[in-house]
């Protein structure tokens, strides 16, 4: 979902610089914006970030005017200033995320020149190096905001884990744990500056030890790449009381990728998931995985029913509604099929998915975290 709204960006720019050249990035003032947001005017100044704005410049500015200006409300009034400028940067991120994050350069080759006997030349590949673009940028200089406070106030642990959705919005895992390529050479894409590196979930683990959703956002990060490491994070949090039914369903979304042992691993897994949570999202997920597996097997009847069980869990689930409405046409049971589709696409939210939004984690949390630090600001 990502990579299509990063190619239909894309289209947009192609196109802009076809019918005369892409127009000047729009420069806002920091202090204007930082003023308006802080007396509750929210949506209007999230307004102003929409379209093409210089984050650079925006960036900058916060780093250079927004001290002084969390210091002219007086000790009073400082904490929640902080907390309105961080929430700010939060939806500035936010709002960029998708069309800047990093830029991963790969430098070219050196060589010397060849030898007198002929022979081919001596070429050394420098390391990549990683650029970070202002979203994580702009994260980053507010978590040091809160940082500074040897203590977290327990306003930062709603913006850490509003962080964390942004965060993994972006996809990547690099800003949270580090690259992911680390060890396999400079042509596969690892980078060489690693003094570079943010690892922000090793600092905010740091402030919130105790904190589930970190503690599940590490096996999250890891997940793609390191499954050693993801497996010992979902086992330490299969029994957790908040978390372990999730903990559960990414373990066997992992393991059914495997082979057939796997499979009847992941399998488990999914029943251990169902049994830990009521979570409509988390059962969602399981049954519709579970349903895959069983349509990979040939197993149609058991996928039907278990596609039935996730269209129940998320009634206008696109993936599995999808799925199921197909496998009821294939057996001729049209006017049931179209229903299903019709009650999908008359839903409120019929681009929510549990399943497209699988990858992007605790961004389905955005708008409840959003909620409750814009209710800190304008208390």
């Amino acid at each position: 979902m990502m990579a299509f709204r990063r190619l239909a960006a894309l289209a947009l720019l192609v196109g802009l610089v076809f019918v005369g050249g892409r127009p000047a990035a729009r420069a806002l003032s920091v202090l204007e914006l930082l003023d308006r947001y802080a007396a509750g005017k929210f949506d209007e100044v999230t307004g102003e970030l929409e379209g093409n704005i210089n984050f650079d410049d925006l960036l900058k500015q916060l780093k250079r005017e927004a001290p002084a200006w969390l210091d002219a409300g007086g000790p009073a009034d400082r904490a929640r200033r902080e907390l309105a400028a961080a929430t700010f940067a939060l939806e500035a991120a936010r709002a960029d995320e998708w069309l800047e994050w990093k830029w991963v350069k790969k430098n070219p080759k050196m060589c010397a020149p060849p030898s007198g006997s002929g022979g081919p030349p001596e070429c050394y590949q420098p390391p990549n190096t990683l650029y970070w673009k202002p979203p994580p940028l702009l994260i980053e200089w507010a978590c040091e905001l809160f940082r500074k406070d040897e203590t977290p106030r327990p306003v930062e642990r709603w913006w850490q884990l509003a962080a964390l959705a942004v965060a993994q919005r972006s996809e990547d895992v690099a800003f949270l744990v580090g690259d992911p390529e680390i060890g396999k050479g400079w042509d596969f894409g690892e980078v060489g500056n690693l003094q570079d590196e943010i690892k922000h979930l090793d600092h905010v683990q740091k402030r919130f030890p105790e904190e589930s959703r970190f503690m599940l956002a590490q096996g999250i990060a890891r997940d793609p790449m390191w499954q050693d490491d993801a497996t010992k994070a979902y086992m330490s949090l299969m029994d957790h009381v908040d978390i372990g039914g999730e903990a559960a369903m990414r373990m066997g979304a992992m393991l059914m990728r495997g082979g057939a042992q796997a499979q009847i691993q992941a399998t488990a897994m999914f029943d251990r998931a169902e049994a830990k949570t009521r979570d409509p999202y988390v059962i969602y997920l399981a049954r519709l995985f579970r349903a895959r597996m069983f349509e990979g097997d040939q197993k149609l009847d058991e996928a039907q029913t278990a596609y039935r069980g996730a269209v129940a869990a998320w009634p206008t689930g696109q993936a599995a509604t999808v799925a199921l409405a197909a496998s009821l046409y294939r057996e001729g049971k049209r006017a049931s099929a179209y229903e299903l589709a019709d009650a999908m696409l008359d839903a409120p939210d019929p681009l929510f998915d549990p399943w497209r939004e699988y990858v992007h984690a605790d961004d389905r949390f955005w708008p409840y975290l959003l909620a409750k630090l814009r209710a800190g600001i304008v208390q």
